[in-house]
């Protein structure tokens, strides 16, 4: 067995619940109780670093594990961790996701970590500014608010810290403390933002100094002179980085590692993203190829490493969540490819080696996303399209002119657009100086309908949740109705995310964070008060499809003679007794056929959701943007919304992203990327999904031509994003029957990755629906 394969048997055990940081980080929280938060969340993370059980696996060469015993889920009970007391007794028998622990770790959890935060929570912090959003948020059926746990989604500046190293951010922290305490502490957020900088610069060198002594323990320990070696220079890198810049190849890698883990004691495990991460990495690998230091089987299995490291965490749902974020993943995105601020193509031979790791591997993370363009270069297309056509459904590709034009469009300079990076699934931020809180909510597009069908009142729930309109009489009537209704839930949500990121500022300040995205350091603002260059909330659409789809559908009902209160009345009872008109309604046009009709409805949907989204200001002093992707909310929200005139019944899944609804594609793929080409993007600044299901017949050296030229196609016509799976149904279905022979099944989900075997029953069964698109 080769050192990747060792390193990826790691990762076959089941994943445990770690108490650990939660432990650590509730006895410094009870010691520093009345002191400024920035300096207890500072004092926090110090103290974890220097007390989480510290651990250097059989073969590794980049080392930090999140957790100790990896795999396993870190708890946040300052966010929304503690939803998982309830079901301890299920966790470890759960059909998908299990997470097992001991009996002394859920009695610490009960009796000494849950109680602390009864009342300390984020969420409780935020309750009694939001009563009225929080008895719609509890339904799971409008919309969801992810900043209840946190906020995450960000893209870390790694140039930026390598070039200094976390030595330089402890001695100029100090020299900006004395020039403040010279000036009579004039300004104290400044004070104490510069105080908790030096507390975590210190824990940052402090933690990877542990590594290094461990390293030399191990060494004197082993009788394998290559291992001893290898500890050896490990325990030097440690040693050297993260307190200085980065000089090799390897300490570069490691430098990343160092952060990334620390950054997950800090904040909850979602899209924590690397960035560009080709770009910044391809001068030490150059320069070290170069001089003989470093060869490519090296420069892999280092490589190889670090995309290991990112599966070393799970995200720790209860079953709630496991229906709306389903199959496991963090998200730590990372992006290669594309142009640089200039608009050249910037491939690089790191791009290649990347995706042929990528490619090895065929883990679910990290979320490699692949940027291209016009200009990408044809061999690199190539190579990708191999990737692709060889069953590897583990990469995104991004429409560089599209997203540069997408962030122009929200104020972001040019330079900065065209350095563009994504984070978590398929959002695009600018790298390094953004703080977009990526994933703030996701909205339920097609409750609007819903409401505006019945007066505002939800129909499981009957709630009114909505604004109070008029029982619709047209085709029109309705279309304002629904307009009415979605201006309504956004501002609900926009409320909320703003009173959250207020919460989140207060309550859970992130000065680690802090130091990774410029001009925060500079300015001594905290990035949860808005000292990033570029501060935006992104708000998710789902069932965007499913809407234009039923406006198109009811147009061609009303030119067949049903009146608009027979197709409501027939919604209401779910179609019972209704199936002609439900017929009709399922064969009227529909968006992802190139058909203008359904098309139109379906972009005039997204259009007006984006307007409505994108014209609020958020807490930090940007704007809210728009996005159009699910996770797997698509599920969750359609469980609980009625049925809709598209033809769509109750508890049906609502559409992903810009993808058509199940079954609806009927004129094949080509068609499904023109109709997604005539969403208008620029409106889109939070990025837009699009699935491309193929089948087997495009496996293997025969699918690579049709495969780029699929590609061509979507960068041409001007789709934002595209991912590709290629499944076999009866594969699926065996694995449904017997998941322990396809533990390793990768799918492609709303811009991401996951093992088919660890989504939710539900959402297996909505993937081999949908796997009926074929070419």
């Amino acid at each position: 067995m080769n050192r990747v394969e060792k390193l990826v048997g790691n990762l076959t055990k089941p994943p445990r619940l770690s108490i650990e940081r939660a432990k650590l980080y509730t006895d410094s929280m009870k010691h520093t109780e009345g002191e400024p938060m920035i300096l207890r969340q500072a004092k926090a993370l110090k103290y974890i670093l220097e007390n989480i059980p510290v651990q250097i696996l059989d073969s590794e060469l980049i080392v930090g594990t999140m957790l100790p015993n990896p795999p396993g889920a870190i708890l946040f009970p300052e966010g929304v961790g503690l939803r998982l007391i309830n079901e301890l007794d299920t966790l470890p028998k759960r059909e998908t996701n299990r997470l097992v622990f001991d009996e002394e770790d859920a009695r610490i959890l009960k009796e000494e970590i849950a109680p602390y935060w009864q009342n300390r929570t984020i969420g409780t912090f935020a309750y009694p500014l939001m009563p009225d959003i929080m008895s719609v948020l509890y339904t799971g059926s409008v919309f969801i608010l992810t900043e209840l746990a946190g906020i995450s989604h960000v893209a870390i500046n790694y140039p930026f810290l390598m070039r200094r190293g976390f030595r330089w951010f402890l001695m100029e922290s100090e020299k900006r403390i004395k020039e403040l305490e010279e000036n009579g502490v004039h300004d104290g957020e400044k004070y104490g933002f510069y105080l908790a900088a030096r507390i975590v610069s210190e824990a940052m060198i402090n933690y990877a100094l542990r590594y290094a002594e461990l390293a030399e323990k191990l060494a004197e320990e082993t009788e394998n002179e290559t291992r001893k070696n290898e500890l050896l220079n490990i325990a030097d890198i440690c040693r050297k980085v993260p307190a200085e810049k980065p000089e090799s190849f390897w300490e570069a890698v490691q430098f990343v590692w160092f952060v990334q883990s620390a950054l997950h004691q800090e904040n909850y495990e979602q899209a924590i993203s690397m960035g560009r991460i080709d770009q910044y990495l391809y001068p030490y690998y150059y320069r070290d190829l170069k001089d003989g230091r470093i060869d490519k089987q090296k420069a892999f299995e280092i490589l190889a490493n670090l995309w290991v490291k990112t599966n070393e965490i799970v995200p720790p749902f209860d079953s709630l969540l496991e229906l709306f974020f389903s199959g496991q993943s963090t998200n730590q995105a990372l992006t290669i490819g594309g142009c640089d601020i200039y608009g050249r193509d910037a491939t690089n031979e790191l791009t290649y080696l990347m995706l042929e790791v990528t490619n090895r591997l065929r883990l679910r993370q990290p979320n490699v996303h692949v940027r291209v363009s016009k200009k990408t270069p044809e061999e690199f297309l190539v190579k990708l399209a191999e990737v692709i056509a060889s069953g590897c459904n583990a990469v995104a590709l991004f429409n560089d002119e599209v997203a540069v034009e997408a962030l122009r469009a929200v104020g972001v300079r040019d330079a900065d657009a065209w350095n563009y990076t994504t984070v978590g699934c398929v959002e695009i931020a600018p790298f390094g100086n953004s703080f977009t809180s990526s994933d703030a909510a996701l909205i339920n597009v097609a409750k609007a309908l819903e409401y505006a069908m019945n007066e505002g009142k939800d129909v499981q729930f009957g709630y009114e949740f909505g604004v109070k309109t008029k029982r619709p009489k047209t085709l029109e009537e309705l279309v304002e109705n629904f307009k009415k209704q979605l201006s309504h839930i956004i501002k609900l949500v926009v409320k909320g995310s703003n009173v959250l990121n207020y919460a989140n500022a207060e309550v859970k300040p992130t000065p680690l964070l802090s130091l990774c995205i410029e001009n925060c350091f500079e300015k001594g603002t905290d990035v949860t008060r808005g000292g990033a260059l570029y501060n935006f909330t992104g708000i998710q659409a789902v069932g965007v499809a499913d809407v234009g789809d039923s406006f198109a559908a009811i147009e061609r009902a009303l030119e067949a003679g049903y009146t608009m209160e027979e197709i409501i009345e027939a919604c209401m009872k779910n179609f019972v007794g209704d199936e002609k008109l439900r017929r009709i309604l399922i064969e009227s046009p529909k968006y992802g056929n190139d058909d203008d009709r359904a098309d139109r409805y379906t972009r005039m949907v997204l259009e007006y959701y984006c307007d409505e989204v994108n014209k609020h200001r958020n807490f930090r002093g940007g704007y809210f943007t728009a996005g159009c992707y699910p996770m797997t909310t698509n599920v969750g929200f359609g469980f609980f919304t009625s049925a809709l005139p598209s033809g769509r019944k109750s508890g049906e899944a609502l559409n992903p992203g810009v993808c058509p609804s199940s079954g609806m594609d009927r004129e094949g793929v080509t068609a499904v990327i023109r109709s997604a080409s005539k969403i208008n993007y620029t409106k889109i600044p939070n990025g837009a999904s699009l699935t491309i299901n193929l089948s087997e017949d495009v496996l293997g050296s025969k699918g690579v031509e049709v495969i780029k030229a699929l590609i061509k196609s979507a960068v041409d016509l001007g789709c934002m994003h595209v991912q590709f799976n290629i499944l076999k149904e009866d594969v699926l279905k065996k694995a449904q029957e017997e998941p322990e022979k396809y533990r390793w099944l990768l799918v492609r989900v709303a811009g991401w990755s996951a093992y088919f075997v660890e989504l939710s029953k539900p959402v297996q069964d909505e993937i081999i629906r949908r796997i009926s698109c074929r070419l």
